[in-house]
């Protein structure tokens, strides 16, 4: 299980600046995440998955990925985590009651597909490597 506590609000800044840099949509390929359906984190007029950016922020922190199995719990979690950080999370209510009865772990076919999606990382931005394995932000 990861130590979130090595996570810093810089490093939750960094994964929406990689998010951005990326665009939702390939960000969350990239790391395995699903979209986020309860829970909005907004920052500076964007919207983000926060779930997907507390995984993508222990990059930053650690140069280790977090799995969508190992904080899959509805976003309750990671909503709170960054909440305490100082970031503006939204609930919507009635997608967080239509999607309470699922927020068992996901099956473990997802689980072991989102283990292979761990990617390698810059050693000097932290970000993560395109396949080219060549860093889109340094030279």
């Amino acid at each position: 299980m990861p130590d979130w506590s090595l996570v810093s609000r810089p490093h939750v800044l960094a994964a929406m600046k990689e998010c951005d840099n990326l665009g939702s949509r390939e960000f969350l390929r990239r790391y395995g995440f699903g979209r986020a359906v309860a829970y909005t984190l907004w920052h500076q007029g964007e919207e983000y998955d926060p779930q997907a950016i507390l995984g993508v922020a222990l990059v930053h922190a650690t140069g280790t990925a977090a799995r969508p199995d190992e904080i899959y719990d509805g976003g309750d979690r990671a909503a709170k985590f960054l909440t305490d950080l100082g970031f503006d999370v939204v609930v919507n209510e009635e997608a967080l009651a239509a999607e309470k009865p699922r927020t068992a772990k996901p099956a473990k076919r997802k689980a072991a597909a989102a283990r292979d999606v761990t990617p390698k990382v810059c050693p000097t931005c932290h970000m993560a490597l395109p396949a080219s394995g060549i860093c889109d932000f340094c030279d």
